[in-house]
């Protein structure tokens, strides 16, 4: 009877540790707008006919979730002045050694800015 006791104690105690384990794969918004900055930059500069880069809102999905809108610019020809912005959403989230990743993202949508 003890042993049983002292087994269903210990299944609760790890039942309650791995529940209070998972808050710590909380993802904060901070990190997914700064990896958003970063993955614009690189983006835009492996881009040779990418002007310029910009980071939009950024949503919370769930505890370890964030989609953030990133918009890369280019330079529109033949007409000078004129731009279009090709957005896409990355999906962050937080891979198995709480560090954030980036774990999908959408397929680019472009548009002619308007001067």
């Amino acid at each position: 009877m003890r042993v049983k006791f002292v087994v269903s104690a210990l299944a609760v105690f790890f039942l309650l540790a791995a529940g209070a384990q998972a808050f710590q794969w909380h993802l904060g918004y901070g990190q997914a707008k700064h990896s958003s900055r970063e993955f614009a930059e690189v983006a835009c500069h492996h881009d040779h006919q990418c002007t310029g880069y910009g980071v939009g809102q950024c949503l919370r999905a769930s505890e370890s979730r964030i989609d953030c809108e990133v918009g890369l610019f280019y330079a529109e020809k033949p007409e000078p002045g004129e731009e279009v912005e090709c957005n896409i959403m990355l999906h962050w989230g937080v891979d198995h050694s709480g560090e954030v990743a980036l774990k999908n993202y959408g397929k680019p949508h472009c548009f002619r800015v308007e001067p």
